[in-house]
């Protein structure tokens, strides 16, 4: 008797339906509106996410194979502003694979993600811990390997789900344009010693504009967040008290094949007072056509905007006229760039959206 068949039988005597089938969508008993533990099975889009039922402690377990770039796909059902989701995908005993996670609500709009519990320390397993601020009657569970895994394998995942508490009010969060110099520390980067910001280290044809270029800047980074609660302040403004008072973009050094870095992608904005970069010195050469001083102010503030949605949770995207987009040329940078809903870029996840709009008011509301 095969593993499959046996599985039906048993399933007949004792009353409940067991699965089958395998990241090909669910089978579910005739009148049966749930899946068993552990969820055996997943859908590879959200019309076929495979529902999942909690048990009564509000937990319950997932168990699945990715071979390609395709997810497997799992239906929450319904959850109210403070329930709490909590979940952790871990590679089963032999398997290489290196999976992500994500978190959607009905309307596919990202809500959370996580690509490695703890990098530094070589936990490339993936969770989250999400206190809900909206309500929905669809929440997804997305996983899938990352994009870059070769080879993918079997996973077990376990969902926890806390229902009744209250999203808590998130401070006041200041973001620093740091134009002064400092020394910041980035991952890939290492320690970097800045000199003050100077038009001229774009190129000598700046040289002189560097209050031009620098007030340009900052009205674009103000621009970009001026539907949200973000304080936007530079040096020379009084800084808020306390050791973890805001974030901090500074601009200057080099990079021979990036604009700008973020130190994270922050989930949450649980770190206040993390750091990113806008590497300014020969920021022009990439362009076709070297730009104006208003356009070169406007390319840096998009940069600058887009390393502090880093540090605010927002991940890239594949549309060159949203903020975080990954995916355009240079030349992108010089046009009035905008928070926005688009699609995930592919580098991230495989299927869904980031409603940008959205996550910033959870974090920096208005």
């Amino acid at each position: 008797m095969t593993m499959h068949r046996f599985r039906a039988l048993l399933g007949a005597l004792l009353g409940v339906c067991f699965f089958v089938s395998y990241g090909a969508g669910c089978a579910l008993c005739p009148g049966l509106p749930f899946c068993p533990n552990p969820v055996e099975c997943a859908g590879k889009t959200f019309d076929t996410a495979c529902a999942v039922t909690l048990d009564l402690s509000g937990a319950a377990t997932i168990v699945g194979t990715l071979t390609d770039n395709q997810p497997n796909v799992y239906d929450l059902g319904p959850a109210q502003p403070g329930d709490r989701i909590i979940v952790t995908i871990t590679a089963d005993a032999g398997s290489s694979l290196d999976p992500t996670v994500a978190l959607f609500n009905g309307d596919r709009h990202l809500l959370a993600y996580n690509d490695d519990i703890d990098f530094a320390a070589g936990n490339y397993n993936a969770g989250f811990d999400e206190i809900l601020s909206v309500a929905g009657q669809r929440h997804y569970l997305a996983v899938a390997k990352f994009r870059f895994d070769p080879h993918g394998g079997a996973y077990t995942g376990t969902i926890r789900v806390e229902r009744g508490g209250t999203f808590p009010t998130p401070p006041v969060q200041y973001l620093l344009l740091n134009f002064a110099g400092g020394t910041v520390t980035l991952p890939g980067e290492g320690t970097l010693n800045l000199t003050a910001f100077d038009a001229a280290d774009i190129d000598a044809a700046y040289a002189g504009k560097t209050a031009e270029i620098r007030a340009k800047v900052v009205e674009t980074v103000r621009r970009a967040y001026a539907g949200t609660g973000l304080v936007v302040i530079t040096d020379g403004d009084p800084l808020p008290p306390g050791s973890c008072g805001y974030s901090t973009i500074f601009f200057g050094g080099y990079s021979s094949n990036k604009f700008g870095l973020a130190q994270s992608v922050d989930q949450g904005n649980r770190n206040r007072c993390d750091d990113g970069i806008v590497f300014t010195n020969d920021f022009d050469k990439p362009f076709a056509l070297q730009p104006t001083a208003a356009g070169i102010g406007t390319a840096i503030g998009n940069v600058a905007a887009h390393e502090a949605g880093h540090l605010l949770g927002l991940n890239h995207v594949a549309d060159v006229s949203d903020l975080m987009d990954n995916t355009g040329t240079a030349s992108t940078l010089l046009a009035d760039q905008v928070f926005k809903t688009s699609t995930l870029s592919p580098d991230v996840f495989p299927i869904g959206l980031q409603n940008g709009p959205l996550m910033l008011q959870r974090v920096v509301p208005k």
